[in-house]
């Protein structure tokens, strides 16, 4: 055993209803957080001309044993460890390693859908932990000491934990509905909505008949380009969460796209009138380019200059205020952030660069997002206030 703080492990698993068997890493080998010996079973080198796996007593993070990976020879140098997994589900991974070598790391490990990899840095012992899905039923852990790396080079590991991620999000988000808002002869435009989820949607995967077309961010409007004149067409989509679950199907939307015409959006004459200094038109007004797409009655292409514009607005958020208004954890919005690289509920810069925003919807979401922050806030101050009172 791994001394007291295994000891504690073991009683903490005890207490929260674990036993041994959730523990996958329980060979008895140096690494082994629940059954150390001086041993290395089940890790192995990659090629033994390459590297060699051994047991390290002299640098330990913890108890008597730790497990050296060293290379030996020329090649990339790295050891193993495979377990049997099962596909889809989440496993918990923790291994403590020290790097001897400049160039260390946990790379190209196979039997996970979601894994990406990570560099093993500095030279005190360090906690590397990692949330993944199995996509079969045998998984490969690989510790490189280098690719390539010199001939003494060498990782250190030790506490090495696997264990079925329990805590793990499995429900999937309700199934979302989708809107048709509009088509020309090469476009169709959409309209996402009504999806939710116990942690939070993520995402959309649109398919056009029956064939994945793409997936999205967690937008509200999208357009499908590329499509044919006059042509019928199916959509549905399925919304997502962060730990890959998919909802069932939406409603399916049928389009059949506009005859091919090099004219405006819409079809009819064109109809002038004018009472005084007043010009009334009733269809399509496209200004420097040659088609108004589909839903609009005013296309440009270039800058528009004004004194001022009224957006009718619908759906102002003053729910964020409401007793029964779901917000967000900080921890919620920093994974959110940290794996899309914006806010979530906010389209990202690739999703405005080909949809574009709505003036509406923009100020909507900016003024949500000072109302969540101004929430967060005043928590923040009651609890800052609770831990002056306890001093």
């Amino acid at each position: 055993m791994k001394s007291f703080k295994s000891t504690v492990f073991v009683l903490l698993s005890l207490l929260t209803g674990m036993n041994y068997a959730q523990e996958i890493h329980n060979q008895s080998n140096a690494a082994s957080i629940t059954n150390e010996s001086n041993a290395i079973t089940g890790w192995v080198p990659h090629n033994v001309n390459v590297t060699s796996v051994s047991v390290e007593t002299s640098d330990v993070y913890e108890g008597s044993y730790a497990l050296r990976i060293q290379t030996v020879g020329s090649g990339a140098s790295r050891g193993k460890y495979s377990f049997s997994t099962t596909t889809n589900t989440q496993y918990k991974i923790v291994i403590y390693a020290k790097t001897l070598s400049p160039d260390a790391g946990f790379w190209s490990w196979d039997g996970f859908s979601d894994f990406s990899g990570v560099d093993i840095t500095g030279s005190d012992w360090n906690r590397y932990e990692f949330i993944l899905t199995a996509s079969g039923t045998t998984a490969t852990i690989k510790v490189y000491a280098g690719a390539p790396s010199a001939i003494g080079e060498a990782v250190l590991i030790d506490n090495v934990s696997i264990t079925p991620n329990t805590n793990a999000d499995t429900q999937p988000p309700t199934a979302p509905t989708l809107s048709s808002t509009g088509q020309t002869d090469t476009t169709a435009d959409f309209s996402l909505s009504g999806a939710t989820d116990n942690v939070g949607v993520t995402g959309y995967r649109l398919y056009k008949d029956n064939v994945l077309e793409t997936t999205l961010g967690n937008v509200s409007f999208y357009q499908v380009t590329g499509l044919s004149a006059s042509t019928a067409y199916q959509f549905k989509i399925r919304a997502l969460d962060a730990a890959g679950n998919e909802s069932g199907d939406s409603n399916i939307v049928s389009v059949t796209t506009d005859t091919d015409s090099n004219g405006g959006g819409g079809s009819g004459s064109t109809v002038w009138s004018e009472t005084g200094s007043v010009a009334s038109y009733t269809g399509n007004v496209a200004v420097g380019r040659n088609t108004v797409p589909s839903g609009y009655k005013l296309a440009v292409e270039g800058k528009i200059r004004t004194r001022e514009v009224r957006v009718d607005q619908d759906n102002w958020p003053d729910y964020v205020f409401k007793d029964d208004y779901d917000l967000l954890s900080l921890e919620q919005i920093q994974k959110h952030i940290t794996e899309n690289g914006h806010l979530p509920n906010v389209p990202s810069a690739k999703e405005v660069g080909a949809n574009g925003i709505e003036l509406g919807e923009m100020n909507k979401l900016l003024l949500q997002k000072i109302e969540e922050l101004t929430l967060h806030m005043i928590q923040l101050k009651k609890e800052i206030n609770q831990l002056k009172n306890e001093k």
